[in-house]
């Protein structure tokens, strides 16, 4: 038991030192493993887990060895095209008996052994194009390959081919034969494949043609499908216009010639194409002429023909009376040409769904476009508007032309896929897609785009709950205008509150304003700012008057009260004050006020021109705008002069809390005792007005100027 735990270890080891040796594939997924352009030498090791598909093109292969593909036992599909392999050992491909595909194309193999292929039971598809062999073996090349539906062989340096090389392939479907060189065709070779679906032959030879297609016509009653493409014809109108087909072109049914410079198919020619469905005739040089001989004129031709592809000639204008006997086409391709305009009005076979007038560098559309079409395609011509109806469209190429707008989708009620790309476009909105009641597919990338707010909002978001969908990369979409989201795509575009509401953001901009100023005014009301600032200004203007001495004074008091109270002030305070030995000169806003002045003007100026302001405090006066301004300035020169300049007359009880709190000093003062109260004791009236005068009257020194004395009133 332990020698076999060591030979089973060893063998481990070997197999994992070999598989170390080996290089390793850099690109593998689950089930496949593309080890393309890595520059490999040899076949890579195999992934841990079993893979389907290994793509090995385009590397530096030279030889496959027998053990390479032991690992490669789940392989379907091995691609191994434009490598370097000359050799291939007879048993390399022993393990790959699931394998499906098999490319080998473009390498050196100069010989083909079918010991490659005897345990390929399940390959469909192989392909030995492009090598250095000569023949394809030694015969029975394909005889396991029993499966098999397509086969490209061929080369440069394939010379012959024999009745026994393509034994065995009974099930084969398409043919892709390169025999540009071949010097020798054993004839019958081809039939013994048997039923062929599709053939394609690269001759260059036409020698050789002929004689395979005219003096030696072998039996092709199957034959459906006829493909020429790129032939070089040196002297093209010399060009035998096919008749060297005709043995094989009665049972056609699809027949393509590309690129051959065909010129010219004659009337008799194509009325033979009995059984002809399909014909591709692009990349030629049929004029008008030309094509109209081919169609007899309207009056036969091909009559079984659903598809003509005529585009990329040189056709010059749309006849479409060359069509109205073929009541069975449905598809024409008239792209390519240089039509410039159209008719106004055409007769089309009413079975025609199909039509392709793209890059025929029309200007403008008309109703010769039949209205049986279910697609059109008028795509990179220049066309700036399209406003046909065609009532059973569903798909409608429209790109690269010069319009602006969608077009009316009221005039396709069954359209359901729009191709509208590099247009000019401008705008698109759910208005203008609620228009088409079927459209569910839309393509409108690379216009360029007035990227307004709807257009960003729609396109961002309202599309997303729209029955249309977009078809095309979303960042194609860019913007053209405004100027700071030029080039951008429609997804990154944002745009400000301001320029998509601007009425609303302009509301709720002045509704701020007017939140701020409402706030502002009410913080200064709370705090007394305007009080401030007004008497700021009134204390500046005071400033610049030049201060007066206590000798120049002209009154002993002002008196401030409310006209309410005139009569008090009238009939007891004036007469006690004025007619007193000494009198007291008052300054009184009915008698001494200057007439026509500012009466803010006025107040100052008395203000300041009197020994004490005097007021007389009561309901009324707390009332008074005016008065309030008399109390306002002098608070104000309290604070400049901080003096004891005013005096109080309480003619009733005043609740202190009725003074504004800014007069913060005057309520300090009542506060005090430096006020007086009209007594209610006719007793105590003669000591009110001994205190009043006291405190009014302005005492004088030797030099004229007054003593800063307390006033020293008493309190009632």
């Amino acid at each position: 038991m332990r020698i076999l735990t060591v030979v089973t270890f060893v063998l481990l080891l070997m197999h994992q030192s070999f598989s170390l040796s080996r290089p390793q594939c850099r690109s593998c997924e689950q089930t496949s493993c593309d080890c393309s352009r890595q520059n490999l030498r040899e076949v890579p090791a195999a992934p841990s887990k079993p893979i389907t598909e290994l793509d090995l093109s385009f590397n530096r292969l030279k030889a496959i060895m027998k053990k390479d593909f032991a690992a490669y036992a789940s392989l379907q599909s091995l691609i191994m095209n434009n490598n370097r392999i000359e050799t291939i050992q007879e048993q390399a491909f022993v393990p790959l008996t699931n394998l499906e595909k098999l490319d080998l194309s473009f390498n050196k193999l100069d010989t083909l052994s079918a010991g490659w292929f005897e345990n390929l039971f399940s390959l469909q598809h192989l392909n030995l194009l492009g090598n250095t062999y000569k023949m394809l073996g030694q015969g029975n090349l394909f005889q396991p390959l029993k499966r098999l539906k397509t086969l490209h062989f061929g080369g440069p340096n394939l010379q012959s081919v024999r009745i026994s090389d393509f034994s065995g392939l009974s099930g084969l479907e398409e043919v892709h034969f390169d025999g540009q060189n071949l010097q020798a065709y054993a004839r019958g070779s081809l039939r013994q494949i048997g039923s062929i679906k599709s053939v394609t032959l690269g001759l260059n030879d036409t020698k050789f043609f002929l004689t395979f297609g005219d003096r030696n016509p072998p039996n092709m009653d199957h034959l459906e499908v006829v493909v020429l493409k790129n032939i070089e014809v040196p002297q093209f109108y010399s060009f035998p216009a096919l008749f060297f087909l005709e043995p094989l072109l009665k049972a056609v049914r699809r027949l393509t010639v590309l690129n051959c410079k065909l010129f010219a198919i004659p009337c008799v020619t194509s009325a033979r194409l009995s059984k002809l469905e399909y014909m591709d005739i692009s990349d030629n040089i049929f004029t008008d002429l030309a094509f109209s001989q081919m169609m007899c004129d309207g009056k036969g031709g091909p009559l079984g023909l659903q598809t003509i592809n005529i585009s990329r000639n040189h056709l010059q204008s749309i006849n479409s009376q060359l069509f109205t006997k073929l009541d069975k086409l449905k598809n024409i391709d008239l792209s390519g040409n240089m039509f410039h305009s159209m008719p106004e009005t055409c007769y089309w076979p009413p079975t025609l769904q199909f039509l392709n007038l793209s890059s025929t560098h029309l200007r403008k559309v008309t109703t010769c476009l039949p209205v049986s079409l279910r697609i059109l395609d008028v795509s990179d011509n220049a066309l700036t508007v399209f406003n046909i109806h065609l009532p059973f469209l569903t798909e409608l190429y429209i790109s690269g032309n010069k319009l602006i707008r969608l077009p009316d989708g009221g005039l396709y009620p069954r359209l359901t896929f729009l191709f509208i790309q590099n247009c000019g476009l401008q705008t698109l909105s759910s208005t203008d897609l609620n228009y088409y009641n079927d459209l569910k597919s839309l393509e409108a990338g690379g216009n360029t785009y007035v990227c307004s707010c709807d257009f960003v909002a729609f396109m961002t978001s309202d599309l997303t709950n729209h029955r249309v969908t977009v078809g095309d990369d979303f960042k194609s979409y860019i913007c053209d205008s405004p100027d700071a989201l030029r080039g951008t795509s429609v997804a990154e575009a944002t745009l400000s509150v301001f320029e998509c509401h601007t009425s609303l953001a302009f509301s709720v901009l002045c509704s701020g304003i007017l939140a701020v100023v409402l706030l502002v005014a009410g913080l200064c009301h709370k705090f007394s700012v305007l009080w401030y600032v007004k008497m700021t200004w009134a204390w500046l203007r005071a400033k610049r008057k030049p201060t007066l001495k206590k000798g120049e004074l002209e009154y002993d008091a002002f008196v401030s009260y409310s006209e309410m109270d005139s009569g008090w002030v009238e009939a007891h305070l004036v007469p006690e004050l004025e007619q007193a030995e000494p009198p007291l000169r008052l300054c009184l806003h009915k008698r001494d006020f200057m007439p026509g002045g500012w009466i803010l003007d006025n107040i100052m100026d008395a203000i300041d021109k009197s020994h004490r302001t005097l007021f007389v405090l009561s309901q009324h006066f707390v009332r008074s705008e005016w008065c309030k301004y008399e109390l306002d300035y002098t608070h104000f020169r309290l604070f400049d002069h901080n003096d004891d300049s005013v005096v109080l007359i309480l003619l009733e009880p005043i609740d202190k809390k009725t003074i504004p709190k800014k007069f913060c000093k005057l309520r300090r003062v009542m506060n005090s005792r430096t006020y007086l109260e009209w007594p209610d004791d006719d007793n105590q009236i003669p000591r009110f007005w001994q205190s009043l005068r006291t405190a009014i009257e302005r005492p004088e020194t030797d030099n004229g100027n007054c003593l800063n004395e307390p006033m020293g009133l008493e309190v009632f």
